[in-house]
């Protein structure tokens, strides 16, 4: 004979439950929808570029399916990461000096 306190933990472990199922269907939902978008991106950019797009996909093949060694990987990776933070540290000055406020720098009078 199950207990009032059982019957109590079995209720609310259902609608969690049930919950969970309807996250996971909303999350389904959302999946697909950005991957309907990618490939109507790709569609595009194939019709637009073919050659441009197989290399891009012959390349990002090659690379996730280890055709670079792993010291080559971690160069490129290393340079593309300080590429990226000079670019956004130019764009940030940049960003800075437009809206006027003062950047400090060594000004030789």
């Amino acid at each position: 004979m199950p207990s009032a306190i059982g019957e109590g933990r079995i209720e609310r472990l259902q609608q969690r439950g049930q919950r969970v199922r309807q996250e996971v269907s909303g999350l389904t939902s959302e999946f697909e929808d950005a991957l309907g978008d990618l490939e109507r991106v790709v569609r595009d950019q194939l019709t637009q570029r073919p050659y441009a797009t197989l290399g891009a996909a012959a390349g990002l093949g090659y690379v996730l399916g280890g055709g670079l060694p792993k010291t080559l990987s971690r160069l490129l990776f290393g340079m593309g990461g300080r590429l990226a933070l000079v670019l956004a540290a130019q764009r940030l000055r940049g960003g800075l000096a437009a809206s006027g406020a003062p950047i400090n720098e060594t000004e030789e009078e």
